[in-house]
């Protein structure tokens, strides 16, 4: 009889997502296929998605704006929403070390807001790559010589 050990499983890739791939994922954009690819291929190798508290309200808000500029429907809004549970992120909640580390990695980044710093810290926290749609956070970290942020569109 062989005996089971957790140590020799073979590691589930971690990853990290930001809202600008979240929404790009679920509302009417050029790249919707080529996200929920990605997804998909995430999802069939068993990688674990996370993405920090922040990630819901700023996704809702960018569905919101959708709605309030009539590029989609309120009940478009309603499905798309719905639809950012259904991605299969698991939300980690901020706590005192995540906030603090937003808040430097916004300074590393130059930025007057810490809303990217989430998903770097988290990224970081977990040893993970962070994926975006934005390819200026791409760029500028790869300016501070970031090598794990990674855009959706590469590869």
């Amino acid at each position: 009889m062989t005996s089971y050990s957790p140590t020799s499983m073979v590691p589930h890739p971690t990853l990290v997502v930001d809202a600008s791939v979240a929404v790009r994922a679920v509302l009417p954009v050029e790249d919707k296929p080529l996200i929920q690819k990605r997804f998909e291929s995430w999802h069939k190798s068993l990688s674990k998605i996370y993405a920090p508290a922040i990630l819901l309200p700023e996704a809702v808000s960018v569905i919101r704006r959708g709605v309030f500029e009539r590029w989609i429907s309120e009940g478009e809004g309603q499905i798309a929403v719905e639809d950012v549970f259904r991605l299969g992120v698991e939300v980690i909640p901020s706590d005192n070390q995540l906030c603090l580390a937003a808040l430097a990695w916004a300074g590393r980044l130059g930025q007057s807001k810490a809303y990217d710093g989430f998903y770097l810290a988290l990224a970081e926290r977990l040893s993970a790559e962070l994926w975006t749609a934005d390819k200026r956070l791409r760029n500028r970290a790869g300016q501070l010589g970031v090598a794990w942020v990674r855009w959706i569109g590469e590869g």
